[in-house]
């Protein structure tokens, strides 16, 4: 094995570790909230579960804005229905996720070929670590940031502005879809906790 598939590998551990812990303290602070503060929990988890349209709509614009509000969030919201209407839910989180990936990329083409927007977007959003790990990782980084707490939007973004080929994104942003499977699952066999 070269160096730089282990030292890929080794990133890629780091943070798919660094995702399940986050999904853990994401799960601990979820019941803490839901235990102390139940009523402000319940109106913000029925405000935006009761319609998914609305839930849908909301997790769109947050996961085009780099993920404000966390996938495992609206999952463990949905997770009170029934398992036909969890699946569908996050089956269309799924979609919607890899939707937004798609139109950070598309956004990122054309954010690449205007120097103002470019620089405005590095020094926001420090482009350059991340450009940093995909000269290093390649394609690889859509990979790691598709399965891992790596900002998806931001990497799709970035990806677009190095005008990356948009059948070999759409491959690797696929990654996604296994992210949403194994984290859908453990959120619904531990549902009654939270």
């Amino acid at each position: 094995m070269s160096k730089n598939n282990k030292d890929f590998y080794n990133y890629f551990s780091r943070n798919l570790i660094k995702g399940f812990a986050y999904l853990v303290v994401l799960i601990l602070l979820v019941v803490l909230f839901k235990n102390y503060f139940k009523t402000q929990y319940d109106a913000i988890e029925h405000a935006v579960s009761d319609s998914y349209y609305l839930m849908f709509f909301i997790f769109l614009i947050s996961e085009i804005l780099i993920g404000i509000i966390p996938p495992e969030l609206f999952m463990i919201w949905s997770s009170d229905d029934p398992v036909s209407y969890y699946v569908t839910a996050v089956s269309v989180m799924t979609f919607v996720s890899l939707l937004a990936g798609w139109i950070n990329y598309r956004f990122g083409l054309f954010v690449g070929q205007r120097e103002f927007f470019l620089n405005l977007f590095e020094k926001r959003f420090r482009l350059d670590k991340y450009r940093k790990r995909y000269d290093q990782y390649g394609a690889g980084l859509v990979i790691v940031a598709a399965v891992t707490p790596l900002p998806f939007a931001l990497i799709s973004l970035l990806t677009g502005t190095l005008r990356y080929p948009q059948k070999k994104y759409l491959l690797y942003s696929s990654f996604r879809i296994v992210r949403f499977i194994i984290y859908g699952f453990v959120i619904w066999e531990i549902h009654g906790v939270i």
